[in-house]
């Protein structure tokens, strides 16, 4: 056992508050890397206006896409991204207001998770985290952590010993962040705590934590090796994704997102696409007599198998509209 250390508890909150909801294995993850589909160009948004209250993107340069179709009630999809610096972040009014018009929000957790039980979730059953390295992975891990991120490997094994690995990727991908960093994610939800709409899970903490003991632990490994030999690369990069998440440049943040991260392609299955497709008859159902607001990872709404690709296929109409 490892000595009692407060730390692992104080990141763990910080983890719940602007991460571990939506799954990020790199940086690039915070939009969840789909392959670009939707038709797209370099112009800026052109809008028309389409009702009184919603304007369309002609060139499909948006966040937020209305779904409209004859079995269910009108509702709105908006990609999220789930922690960015203050400078790049952007909340319109109009954006509340459709939100605070809806019957439901529904999201890929239901409100925060339960800290201690996240906590043991985290936790490995038996071993440690050097498990998971070879010894020459193991030196070159502990000297980035001590070097780049003041960890010491006496600090390192009292805060992550006993932890699963990808608890490592929230540290390392952390320090791409001010503190001062937003999550359009708590947004959405203190709007609808605020209102007092109900706020609706696709999956359970649970599953989502559960979908990381699916990689193989060579891959992991490879996975947190990557991000600290590329440490430098991915914090410029992610300084490019806010600013191009920013400004709705759908056509250059997702292939962006593609090319930066392959490793993550290889288990697109397992953290996007099967997700996708058994999210699609849940918002279904609960689409079938309520108006509802989705805000999901960005990464799930574009390209082939994302859920507008996934919607448009079933018959359902959807039209990128402005956020403004």
């Amino acid at each position: 056992m490892y000595p009692y250390n407060e730390r692992p508890f104080k990141q763990l909150f910080s983890f719940i508050n602007t991460f571990i909801m939506h799954k990020k294995i790199t940086p690039y993850i915070l939009l969840l890397l789909p392959i670009l589909s939707c038709a797209s160009s370099n112009a800026d948004p052109v809008a028309q206006e389409v009702t009184s209250e919603d304007l369309e993107v002609k060139n499909g340069q948006s966040m937020l896409w209305k779904v409209e179709g004859a079995d269910i009630q009108t509702a709105y999809f908006f990609g999220t991204m789930h922690m960015i610096n203050e400078e790049y972040y952007r909340f319109s009014e109009n954006l509340s207001k459709r939100i605070e018009k809806s019957d439901a929000i529904i999201m890929e957790v239901g409100g925060m998770p339960n800290p201690l039980k996240t906590f043991q979730l985290m936790s490995l059953d038996t071993g440690t985290v050097h498990s998971y390295f070879s010894r020459e992975q193991l030196i070159e891990l502990l000297a980035f952590m001590d070097q780049e991120l003041g960890i010491t490997p006496q600090e390192f094994d009292q805060t992550y010993g006993a932890m699963k690995p990808f608890f490592l990727l929230q540290t390392i991908t952390s320090n791409y962040f001010e503190s001062t960093a937003k999550s359009y994610d708590l947004t959405v939800m203190s709007i609808a705590g605020e209102n007092k709409i109900p706020l609706i899970g696709l999956e359970t903490i649970e599953q989502q934590l559960g979908f990381f003991d699916e990689v193989p632990t060579d891959k992991m490994a490879e996975m947190i090796l990557e991000s600290i030999r590329d440490y430098e690369k991915e914090g410029e990069n992610t300084l490019r994704l806010m600013e191009l998440y920013s400004k709705e440049k759908v056509d250059k943040l997702i292939p962006l997102l593609n090319k930066q991260s392959p490793e993550f392609m290889e288990f697109a299955d397992l953290f996007l696409y099967n997700r996708n497709r058994a999210w699609v008859p849940k918002l279904e159902e609960e689409m079938k007599d309520k108006s509802c607001f989705v805000a999901v990872g960005a990464g799930h709404l574009f390209g082939e198998n994302g859920l507008i690709d996934l919607f448009e296929k079933k018959g359902y109409t959807l039209t990128a509209i402005s956020s403004e």
